[in-house]
C-alpha cells in the first residue's frame, strides 16, 4: 500500500459521508416535497371548482342560461387559476356557450373528463379538475410550469442553506482534526528534526508530555520512545566500546610490534632465516591490526563529532599528496591512474577528512579491481568520479558495501571499515557517497559535493 496521510483520508472520508448522506436526504426531501405540493395544489384546484359551483347553484339554472352572456375575467396574472363555467342538458353543451371563463384559459376545458387530469395544449402542459353537478360544470386548471417554478424556488431556498451548512461543517471538521492531530504532528516533528543529532532528539522526546497524546495511540508512542532510547543507548555503548577497546589496545600492540621488530633484528644478526620470516609475518599482522585500531578510533571520533571545521581545498594538491602517500603500498601508482587534472575544482571540506576519504577509495580500487586497466579519476557537475574497470560488485554486494566490517571475501585484506568511514565523513559535510557497478563489471565511486543538508 502506498503512503497516505491519515488526516487527509479522515477528512475526505467524513466529507464524502456527509455529502452522500445529504444527497440522499435532499433527494428524499425533493420527492416528498413534490408529492405534498402537488397534493396541496390539487386540493386548491378542487376547492376553487367547488366554491364557484356553490356560488352559482344559488341562482336558477334557466335564468342563468337565458340571461347570461359569456363573461371574461380581465385579470391576466400567471399564478391565477384558469376557470370555465358551463351548463349541460342531457350531457350536451347548450349552443356551445360558456357562462364565464378567465382570460388565458385553454379552449378545450369543456371537453375534460370529470376529476383530475393532466394534458397538453399548444405545447403547454395543464393540470385540471372538473366538477359536475346536475347541468352545471365547473373546470379549474393551472399550468404545470407554474408548479415546477414554485417547486424550484422552494428547493433553492432549502438548498442554499444546506450547501452553506455543508461547507461550514467541512471547515469545522478540518479545524477539529487539525487540533486533535497537533500532538501527533509535534512528536513527528521532533523525530524528523535534527535527525543527524540524536542527542537533541532524545532530549526533546524525553521532555514531551505524553498526556497530550490520545489514549488509542499512547501505548504505541510510549513504546516507540522507549525503543528509541534503548537504541540510542546501545549505539552509544557500541561507540564507547569501540573507542575504548581501540585506545586500550593501541599501547600493548605498539609494544608487541616493537618487541617483534627487535627480535627480527636479533634474528637477522644471528642469521636465522626461518625465524626472520616468521617474525616478518608477525610484524605484518601487527601492522594490519594497528591499522584496524586507528580506523576504529577515527570512526568513533567522527561519529561523535558534530561541529567540524571546513576550508577551501585545492583538489589537485590534495590528490597529489594522497598519491605520494599511497606509493608506499603501490610504487607504480601513477601508471595505474588516469587523472583529468583540468576537471578539478575547489572543494569546501576538512583537508584531513577528504584526504582520508580519497586514500581509502583509491586504495580499495588498487587492491580489488583485479585488472591492468587504469583507474579513471575526474570531476563533472561538482561530482568526483573514481572509476575502475575490474570485477565490480553485484547488486546485493553494492547494498552491503557500505556496511561496517563487510568484505567481499574473507580472503581479502582489509577490515571492511574504509567505505563506512568515507560515508560518515562525507555526511558530516552534507555530501553524498554512491557506488555504481554496471552489469557487475567495474566499480564507480561517486562523491557528490552538491550540499544536500
Amino acid at each position: 500500500m502506498k503512503n497516505y496521510s491519515l488526516k487527509s483520508r479522515l477528512v475526505l472520508s467524513i466529507a464524502c459521508t456527509f455529502v452522500a448522506v445529504w444527497i440522499v436526504a435532499f433527494a428524499w426531501l425533493y420527492l416528498n416535497l413534490e408529492k405534498k405540493m402537488n397534493e396541496t395544489l390539487d386540493e386548491r384546484l378542487s376547492a376553487s371548482a367547488h366554491t364557484v359551483a356553490r356560488l352559482l347553484s344559488q341562482f336558477p339554472a334557466q335564468q342563468l342560461i337565458q340571461t347570461a352572456k359569456p363573461l371574461v375575467d380581465e385579470l391576466n396574472q400567471q399564478n391565477l387559476i384558469a376557470c370555465e363555467v358551463s351548463f349541460f342538458s342531457s350531457d350536451v353543451v347548450i349552443n356551445q356557450k360558456v357562462v364565464a371563463r378567465t382570460n388565458g384559459a385553454p379552449i378545450g376545458l369543456v371537453n375534460r373528463e370529470v376529476g383530475f387530469s393532466t394534458w397538453k395544449e399548444h405545447g403547454v402542459e395543464w393540470r385540471s379538475y372538473v366538477f359536475k353537478k346536475g347541468q352545471l360544470q365547473v373546470v379549474s386548471a393551472e399550468k404545470v410550469q407554474l408548479r415546477d417554478s414554485l417547486l424550484t424556488e422552494i428547493l433553492k431556498s432549502i438548498l442554499y442553506p444546506l450547501l452553506l451548512t455543508l461547507i461550514l461543517c467541512i471547515t469545522l471538521i478540518l479545524w477539529i482534526i487539525k487540533v486533535e492531530f497537533r500532538p501527533i504532528e509535534k512528536i513527528t516533528g521532533l523525530l524528523i528534526h535534527d535527525k543527524n543529532q540524536p542527542n537533541n532528539i532524545l532530549e526533546n522526546l524525553s521532555e514531551f508530555d505524553l498526556d497530550t497524546i490520545p489514549k488509542e495511540i499512547q501505548p504505541f508512542i510510549e513504546n516507540i520512545l522507549e525503543l528509541v532510547s534503548r537504541l540510542y543507548e546501545s549505539l552509544e555503548n557500541e561507540k564507547s566500546f569501540s573507542a575504548y577497546a581501540a585506545h586500550e589496545l593501541r599501547s600493548p600492540l605498539t609494544a608487541i610490534k616493537t618487541n617483534v621488530q627487535l627480535s627480527k633484528m636479533i634474528a637477522e644478526q644471528s642469521e636465522h632465516s626461518d625465524l626472520v620470516d616468521i617474525l616478518f609475518d608477525a610484524e605484518q599482522s601487527i601492522s594490519r591490526y594497528q591499522n584496524l585500531l586507528e580506523q576504529l578510533l577515527i570512526l568513533s571520533q567522527s561519529e561523535q563529532q558534530q561541529r567540524i571545521s571546513a576550508e577551501i581545498i585545492d583538489l589537485k594538491v590534495l590528490l597529489n599528496d594522497v598519491i605520494d602517500q599511497l606509493k608506499s603500498i603501490e610504487p607504480d601508482i601513477e601508471r595505474r591512474l588516469d587523472i583529468d587534472w583540468n576537471s578539478f575544482t575547489a572543494i569546501r571540506m576538512s583537508y584531513y577528512a577528504l584526504a582520508m576519504v580519497l586514500t581509502n577509495i583509491i586504495e580499495n580500487s588498487l587492491k580489488h579491481a583485479q585488472t591492468d586497466l587504469k583507474i579513471a579519476i575526474y570531476m563533472q557537475n561538482n561530482q568526483l568520479f573514481i572509476q575502475d574497470f575490474g570485477v565490480g560488485l553485484s547488486p546485493t554486494e553494492l547494498e552491503l558495501a557500505g556496511k561496517r566490517f563487510w568484505r567481499k571475501t574473507a580472503l581479502e585484506n582489509g577490515h571492511g571499515l574504509g567505505l563506512a568511514l568515507c560515508q560518515i565523513l562525507l555526511q558530516q559535510y552534507g555530501y553524498q557517497f554512491n557506488l555504481e557497478s554496471k552489469n557487475g563489471h567495474g566499480l564507480t565511486v561517486i562523491i557528490d559535493f552538491n550540499r544536500k543538508a
